[in-house]
């Protein structure tokens, strides 16, 4: 946005603010609106301190602001005080804001043009002799094509340029560029709404239109340059700053489910729907796959498409958006973490020549068959959940049930506690959210973060769902092998509540091991064959033919069991998602 202010270095007296939204909550529909200090406080303000360290060593200038402090709730000293005890700011510096009733707004900007530096100058920046501008966000509009975000570096953009676009490197070797060049179309600045300037020079913010159809051609953090200068770049291996989001929480997918349509023979409907869903979200990771057998759906629910996603919330807008701007309806598998596998080798087993030691799984069909020796390490996050101190009871007792440990409990004030503990990635996803909003009504909050290290060996097992002996595998979950039998029977029970009764009998089984730990059965619709509209079909004292009527039915319930299909719904799927009672 362009702000009016002393501080201005042009005659005109606008200083151009460059403001980037960071995410509030992990769920806003099941947030309340609790005075004080959330979860999510705290995470922005280690990410932004992280990010200063990645860049100089020194951090960033931070700059503490009260919001909402017009509602009859507000505590504004009392979460001041807060604030201060818990990051070290001084209270008689925390600005005190309400964007509804606009409420110290100008001291905010005020305050950011006083405190914030403007962009330094790259350390290799010959009089801006090379452009170098960094992606920030891209959107894919129908009209326009893609609509890059930038942030130039150093250089100069101009509407003709012909750019390229460059990954930076990681590792420290060389930079990879792209082979695709572009003639940019339009260049300006959002403030906020875009104004078409023709040119963005280095320090400034704006957008540019440049005839990309994929935004995942332009990913946040990769560099765009002048196809000219694309030598200099690449050969001089100059600096080009990358994101510092790296890991498990980083822009790599940590979930991975497989999408089915609802009906057999709408799978070119979904495939065009969900490419058309990923130009607009960059997170999603799609893998087109042609048979049943790689999809993951197996005779149940045909071929499909794998997804890797940024989260369980991420999984929630992907299924949501399909029903609102499609109006298709998915049927989307239990998510998934991606496990490493280690295998040992003893006298009665070895590894077949050529393959690795250890490897990554992603999928479930891919989990070693029964008889292989080895360990399974899985990915963890370190856990903040700040709460209302009444729920301290209940708070703890989850952490203990779902696995966590390294659990601390501090005070931040005399109504709110804050706790932390390292837990398994696969026991957050589930279902951790949803309990946690039962146990406190809606008061607390909770935000994760990549634990070090990233992953902790684990005593886990496979549990395979069979209905009517046949194995399901988007059913299939990891449990660790204390809590295999409860869990395996809980699934089981929820799959008899929501399965559709069938003309046979359905067999609900859960196998782990080689070995049937829990089952369930969904009895069979049973005419009464002994009886014709109302009237008797068959007369009294002959037995042995009402024996041979009941013996006939029995063989063709039978006959149904071994060849019928049972119907999977997303209620199915949800069962295996959420594990509690």
């Amino acid at each position: 946005m362009l702000y009016r202010h002393p501080s201005a270095t042009n005659e005109n007296g606008w200083v151009l603010l460059n403001m980037v939204d960071t995410p509030g909550h992990a769920d806003f529909g099941m947030e309340l609106p609790v005075p004080g200090v959330q979860a999510q406080t705290l995470s922005v303000y280690d990410k932004a301190k992280s990010i200063g360290r990645h860049r100089n060593g020194s951090g960033v200038t931070v700059l503490p602001a009260l919001t909402k402090i017009d509602i009859p709730s507000a505590r504004p000293l009392e979460v001041a005080l807060s604030v201060s005890d818990l990051l070290g700011f001084d209270p008689d510096e925390i600005l005190k804001t309400s964007a509804r009733n606009r409420i110290g707004i100008k001291e905010v900007l005020d305050k950011i043009c006083n405190h914030i530096k403007p962009p330094e100058q790259l350390a290799d920046d010959n009089d801006g002799a090379v452009l170098r501008a960094k992606v920030i966000d891209s959107w894919f509009e129908p009209r326009r094509g893609v609509i890059c975000l930038i942030r130039v570096l150093s250089g100069e953009l101009l509407e003709g340029d012909r750019i390229s676009i460059i990954e930076p490197s990681t590792d420290g070797n060389e930079h990879k560029a792209g082979k695709d060049h572009y003639s940019t179309q339009e260049v300006g600045i959002v403030a906020p709404h875009r104004i078409r300037t023709g040119s963005i020079n280095a320090g400034m913010m704006g957008y540019c239109v440049a005839g990309m159809r994929d935004p995942r051609d332009a990913r946040p953090g990769t560099i765009l340059t002048l196809q000219k200068a694309l030598p200099t770049v690449i050969g001089q291996n100059m600096i080009l700053p990358r994101s510092a989001s790296s890991g498990l929480m980083g822009q790599h997918s940590v979930l991975y489910a497989s999408v089915h349509p609802m009906d057999g023979d709408g799978f070119d409907e979904l495939a065009a729907a969900v490419d058309r869903l990923a130009l607009n979200d960059t997170g999603l990771e799609i893998q087109r796959t042609a048979g049943s057998q790689n999809s993951g759906g197996g005779a149940f629910l045909g071929p499909g498409l794998r997804v890797g996603f940024q989260g369980l919330l991420h999984v929630e807008v992907f299924r949501q958006r399909l029903l609102d701007e499609f109006d298709m309806e998915a049927i989307v598998t239990p998510p998934k973490v991606p496990y490493t596998i280690q295998y040992t080798e003893t006298k009665s087993f070895k590894r077949a020549p050529g393959l690795p030691m250890e490897e990554v799984i992603e999928d479930l069909i891919q989990w070693p068959p029964q008889g292989s020796k080895f360990d399974v390490l899985e990915p963890v996050v370190d856990v903040r959940i700040l709460s209302p101190m009444e729920y301290a009871g209940d708070i703890m007792e989850l952490i203990k049930r779902k696995r966590g440990s390294k659990m601390e409990t501090k005070p931040i004030d005399e109504n709110t506690w804050i706790f932390t503990a390292s837990m398994p990635w696969a026991d957050v996803v589930t279902d951790f959210h949803d309990e946690l909003k039962s146990l406190t009504t809606g008061f607390a909050s909770f935000d994760v973060s990549e634990a070090n290290p990233p992953q902790q060996k684990a005593d886990l097992v496979k549990i395979d769902i069979l209905l009517n002996s046949e194995v399901v595998d988007p059913l299939a979950f990891v449990c660790h092998r204390t809590k295999s039998q409860s869990e395996a029977r809980i699934v089981c029970e929820k799959l008899q509540k929501v399965l559709p009764r069938q003309q046979f009998v359905t067999v609900i089984q859960a196998k782990a091991d080689g070995k049937i730990i829990a089952s369930e059965r969904i009895q069979a619709y049973r005419k009464d064959v002994l009886t014709t509209g109302g009237s008797k079909a068959v007369g009294g004292g002959d037995v042995t033919r009402k024996k041979k009527l009941l013996e006939k039915q029995k063989k063709g319930k039978k006959r149904q069991q071994s060849s019928g299909k049972v119907t999977l719904s997303q209620a199915a799927f949800n069962s295996v998602i959420s594990r509690s009672t």
